[in-house]
């Protein structure tokens, strides 16, 4: 020891780098943690909006090929409807009855059916509301034939064929005609245009990929649009839409790359009430997660901003640590630059106008593309030649009182201004929020030129997505800022005296061991906040859910659990041990590993800490076992006890009691999930008792 004080006087700088190496070993393996719980969460977040973005396309085809089988009924019904009008005019009449002026007179709709004829019992084509030219012979068609052959008189629809009399592609409806005793007469026969269908289909918004057909059982398309292209009479013999039909379901949904254009596409489909046909719609995978991108890559863009400023932070107190003489200046500097990039990202957002509308010279509608009639639900509805003024009211008219469209003239005001003021130009957001087809938060910009045909254009963004990252963004920042000061003030402070103080090992070893506590809080409340991250995210098929013996449970987790020392342990009160629950084990052993922790946390020596197991009922009368966790601490307040499950609250304001606040709100959620409750009697001075209710099994 006489040694030992000259070395270490001669020497400064080998013990200050002993310490900075120390300190630069701590600050190094809390951003590193860090970053890999923020890459963790936004891989989290990532999967959760590709889903959601697979349930929200799958929704839109449900409703778009309910649309589409709603519409083949429809045509259908009104073929079938002219059918029966004729079959029992010709029985009336006979050759004598005239199609031809049933369709001037607007009884036949020429726009729907190719043709509507009469075909004898010897399958000539005999009558038609179109002139008949030749001797047509149709006893080799199908739709003939499967009268000639008997049956009962239903309505056929046929497979797609290229009509004798009109040599257009056709879906020959037909029913037998019978006379009064039982002879057969013949057949009526109405022809649809299979383009009738697929120009409606043309209409729906599928992608430029999408599909919508009408197929029969027997494998035979009726009509298909892909995209532009129509198809007739191909056949599907792979679709397994054909299976599942034929197994018994009536509608549904799947995912099947296509044999025909080899395209993979998420599918939905309904059959038709009364015939053997199948209305079914997809649309391509690659659109669909294409629209993800754009979640996918702001929550990335989250990602990368807290990995920066972590990087930053750690970068910083590396400088502060070598540079000490200089730490005043150099934190200040790091946090100007922290604020000035974090600015510097926030402003960074392109404008990308996915929808457009463009006006002609005297200010009116001249243009509207696809884009704005989806974002604003148009589709259907025509405004052009609309002026400005009618088409702001339009447009006001479909937001939120809060979010209203503030007009043409506002916005050219707005546009005029910045030309004297560029800096506006950039402050210049106008915000607006539709209610249908879905709410969306959509920006507006406006662009004016002059010597064209196109006088302005009008862009509009959908930034839904955007802002309620930006909001998430902001809550989780606040919350890491506020939680993470105090244990890392805590670290530098310690750290400073390290490198700047010569003091004994005792001292040293003691302020290092203060460093360490404040870096496992860190890493605690990094720890429970993932926690709360997994149990948002496992509602459902994560949670194990299964019979579960209560004795059993509180076993494993009082075998789990290490009682502070000089303290004794938890005293068991449960009469019945064959009482079970449904719960996950795993998930209930953490709730209670809580509870447990927090009456010892709060209450002193040699008090005794009390779990209670019982029966009770909820509010519905079901029954419930009620675990129980008492306790004879400090106790809580009626205010108190109303906030005790919110995030980073705690009841204690003194700092004489570690923990982040987050305990109780784990337990609360896993509670939550397994539909339980957390029941709570507490007062000031007298402890706290805190029950969890499970479902009884």
């Amino acid at each position: 020891m006489p040694m030992a004080e000259p070395a270490r006087a001669s020497h400064p700088g080998l013990a200050e780098l002993g310490q900075y190496r120390q300190a630069l070993w701590v600050v190094w393996a809390s951003a590193l943690l860090l970053i890999g719980l923020i890459a963790g969460y936004a891989y989290q977040q990532t999967v959760q909006a590709r889903e959601r973005e697979i349930e929200s396309a799958n929704q839109d085809l449900a409703n778009l090929t309910r649309l589409g089988q709603e519409h083949a009924e429809r045509v259908l019904r009104s073929a079938d409807q002219v059918i029966r009008f004729v079959q029992d005019a010709y029985l009336r009449q006979g050759k004598s009855l005239d199609l031809q002026a049933l369709t001037r007179r607007g009884v036949i709709d020429a726009q729907i059916f190719n043709q509507v004829g009469i075909i004898d019992a010897k399958g000539i084509y005999i009558l038609a509301n179109r002139p008949i030219e030749e001797r047509i012979d149709l006893s080799d068609r199908e739709h003939f034939r499967v009268h000639l052959a008997g049956g009962e008189d239903q309505l056929w629809v046929s497979k797609p064929v290229v009509g004798r009399a009109t040599q257009r592609w056709s879906i020959q409806l037909t029913r037998r005609i019978m006379r009064e005793d039982g002879t057969f007469a013949g057949v009526v026969v109405v022809s649809v245009d299979p383009g009738y269908f697929t120009r409606f289909y043309g209409d729906l918004n599928l992608g430029n990929q999408g599909e919508m057909s009408l197929v029969g059982l027997d494998g035979v398309v009726r009509a298909r649009r892909v995209g532009t292209r129509e198809e007739f009479g191909v056949t599907a013999p792979d679709a397994p839409l054909i299976r599942l039909v034929s197994g018994g379901q009536t509608r549904g949904g799947y995912r099947h790359l296509a044999g025909f254009d080899g395209v993979d596409r998420f599918y939905q489909f309904q059959k038709l009430s009364d015939q053997n046909l199948v209305l079914v719609s997809g649309m391509a995978t690659s659109e669909v997660l294409g629209r993800h991108r754009a979640v996918r890559a702001a929550i990335w863009e989250q990602a990368t901003m807290m990995v920066a400023l972590t990087l930053l932070l750690a970068a910083a107190l590396v400088r502060y640590f070598v540079k000490l003489r200089a730490a005043m200046v150099s934190t200040m500097q790091a946090q100007h630059l922290l604020q000035e990039r974090t600015e510097q990202l926030d402003a960074i957002f392109s404008l990308s106008p996915d929808g457009f509308v463009s006006f002609d010279k005297r200010k009116r509608v001249l243009h509207v593309n696809a884009a704005f009639q989806q974002l604003t639900g148009s589709e259907n509805l025509s405004l052009q030649g609309l002026d400005e003024r009618d088409f702001s009211s339009w447009l006001s008219l479909r937001c939120i009182p809060s979010r209203r469209f503030a007009g043409i003239g506002a916005l050219q005001a707005e546009a005029r201004s910045a030309v004297d003021q560029p800096s506006a130009a950039l402050a210049s957001k106008h915000l607006i929020e539709i209610d249908e087809p879905v709410r969306r938060v959509l920006q507006v910009a406006l662009r004016e030129q002059s010597g064209s045909a196109v006088s302005q254009l009008l862009h509009l963004r959908d930034v839904t997505t955007e802002t309620r990252v930006d909001a998430a963004k902001s809550e989780f920042m606040a919350v890491a800022a506020h939680e993470l000061r105090a244990p890392m003030t805590s670290i530098l402070g310690y750290s400073e005296i390290l490198l700047s103080t010569d003091i004994d090992p005792g001292t040293q070893r003691e302020l290092l061991t203060t460093v360490l506590k404040q870096s496992r809080v860190m890493v605690h409340i990094l720890d429970e906040l993932l926690d709360l991250a997994r149990i948002e995210a496992g509602k459902g098929p994560e949670l194990q859910i299964r019979p579960t013996s209560v004795w059993d449970l509180i076993k494993d987790t009082l075998d789990g659990f290490t009682v502070p020392a000089g303290r004794a342990a938890p005293v068991v009160d449960m009469a019945d041990k064959t009482l079970f629950v449904r719960a996950d084990a795993r998930k209930i052993q953490q709730a209670l590993n809580n509870l447990l922790s927090n009456a010892y946390k709060y209450s002193l020596a040699p008090t005794p800490v009390l779990l209670r197991v019982g029966m009770t009922v909820d509010v519905q009368g079901r029954p419930m076992v009620s675990i129980a966790v008492r306790d004879q601490g400090i106790g809580m307040s009626a205010e108190q006890t109303k906030r005790v499950f919110e995030r980073f609250y705690r009841a204690d304001t003194t700092g004489r009691y570690a923990g982040s606040g987050l305990g109780m709100s784990i337990v609360k959620e896993i509670i939550d999930l397994h539909r339980g409750e957390v029941r709570i009697d507490s007062e000031p001075g007298h402890g706290s008792q805190i029950a969890l209710c499970l479902p009884a099994d």
